[in-house]
């Protein structure tokens, strides 16, 4: 008797842990179906496209609180991970603000270190990103034209750091006698040179600055585009797409809630 009233209570236990894991949500949990639903994390290096060009080689970066791509162009820039923004900016701009329309040869407009898009990228841009995002940028050493090639077409150069910067004409593959090499082509536009063209937000395709002289004279500078490229006066507004370093130890978070239908990596 006594047995018999102890496996009833056993059975009414069991059935009462049975209904209550009904009503906190059917199945007990799956481990391995928990660990499949955790987001994917690795190095931003990894999916660089001198690494692995068909990664997509493509990651999200917060501007003014929109995520914006960028193309992870190489894994070993000077130390740091290389990315170049995939669209121009809204705004064109030009490469040194000058009202009067005329140079002074003297005025150097063309000369990259702090011109008036050398100083945009380097307080307004950088105050457009998030704060994780400044965090993890780079100092990076680039190479520029010094200031006493131009007028010459002369061949000294100098480096200076920035946090975010143009690439120059060598490094979209570009090459000119009135221009200094400032570092070598990336293997991205060396791939496919049609990779050089770029567009507004609003589709418009558009060309836009490098950070390179042309040295015949003081005041103009290189552009690429859908043609290829050219030159113009540096007070003349054209399009911008800024270049920068993060840091090599960067880690990126593949989300679907980003955009729709899509998993994509992120700087979180």
């Amino acid at each position: 008797m006594l047995i018999r009233k102890m496996r009833t209570l056993l059975l009414m236990s069991l059935c009462i842990l049975i209904l209550n894991s009904c009503q906190l949500g059917g199945k007990p949990e799956d481990p391995a179906a928990k660990e499949k639903e955790r987001p994917s994390v690795e190095k931003l290096k990894n999916i660089a496209y001198d690494v692995r060009p068909k990664s997509g080689y493509t990651v999200y970066l917060k501007e003014m609180d929109v995520y914006v791509p960028w193309l992870v162009l190489s894994a070993n820039y000077g130390g740091h991970v290389l990315l170049l923004r995939r669209d121009l900016l809204s705004e064109t701009m030009p490469f040194t603000e000058n009202e009067s329309g005329l140079w002074d040869p003297a005025a150097f407009g063309g000369y990259y270190k702090d011109s008036s898009i050398d100083t945009f990228l380097n307080t307004e841009f950088i105050g457009r990103c998030s704060p994780s995002l400044r965090e993890a940028m780079a100092e990076s050493a680039i190479i520029i034209t010094a200031k006493e090639s131009l007028g010459i077409t002369g061949e000294d150069i100098e480096m200076i750091t920035r946090r975010v910067f143009l690439l120059s004409l060598v490094e979209v593959g570009g090459e000119s006698r009135a221009s200094v090499p400032e570092g070598r082509i990336l293997k991205y536009f060396r791939d496919d040179y049609q990779r050089r063209d770029s567009v507004l937000p609003n589709g418009e395709h558009a060309a836009w600055w490098t950070r390179t002289p042309e040295t015949w004279e003081t005041y103009t500078v290189f552009t690429v585009g859908r043609g290829g490229f050219g030159s113009g006066s540096a007070d003349i507004s054209s399009g911008v797409r800024p270049a920068l370093c993060l840091k090599n130890t960067t880690e990126v978070t593949k989300r679907a809630d980003v955009i729709a239908g899509e998993k994509v990596y992120v700087i979180e």
